[in-house]
């Protein structure tokens, strides 16, 4: 698993700390229930994510490399776009570590 280590763990933390972050990360899996997507087949480009939340591009863009650099994002460039989609297995691999790490087993509940 590629997230084991505590840094790419704390990175991942890091960017799904910031509420924005989160908000583009829901808005990409599709969870706010707009229809979005205006210029994009699959996955969702800067242009949309702005326009859906309201958000300055350079914002928006930062948001999206913190996302990407942290590896919960994957990115298709088609023609001069930029298309992101979730890395599941990413946010999988993280969510099964934490759960690993953190979570109490009866064994030590019962200490």
């Amino acid at each position: 698993m590629s997230c084991c280590t505590n840094e790419p763990l704390s990175q991942i933390a890091r960017a799904l700390a910031d509420p924005i972050r989160c908000q583009i990360l829901d808005l990409i899996a599709g969870g706010d229930g707009k229809k979005s997507v205006q210029c994009c087949t699959t996955g969702m480009c800067v242009c949309d994510i702005q326009e859906a939340l309201n958000l300055k591009q350079s914002k928006v863009s930062y948001h999206v490399k913190e996302l990407k650099n942290a590896g919960l994002l994957h990115e298709r460039k088609r023609g001069k776009w930029n298309y992101y989609s979730i890395n599941r297995n990413k946010l999988n691999d993280f969510c099964n570590e934490l759960s690993q790490r953190f979570s109490l087993s009866e064994e030590k509940a019962g200490s």
